[in-house]
């Protein structure tokens, strides 16, 4: 049978997991608002429907340059 000490290690450990999991999700979020008031200001894009459709009409450029970066990366790495 464990010890009370043992046990409140492992709540405090508990404890310690569940503050960090808020924190992540906090500095997420905060990331995720930075990025898209940067994007909102640079576009000079006035409300969240229009910069829904320049992300979307922009997305294929981003995944095919992702790709290439990627690909560049590797034959990098490998050289």
């Amino acid at each position: 049978m464990a010890s009370q000490k043992t046990k409140n290690q492992i709540l405090e450990i508990e404890d310690q997991i569940k503050r960090l999991r808020d924190k992540q999700k906090r500095l997420l979020a905060k990331t995720q608002s930075e990025i898209g008031k940067y994007v909102m200001e640079t576009w000079n894009i006035q409300d969240a429907e229009s910069a829904k459709m320049f992300i979307d009409s922009f997305k294929e450029q981003v995944l095919s340059s992702q790709q290439v970066a990627a690909s560049d990366e590797t034959n990098n790495q490998e050289g």
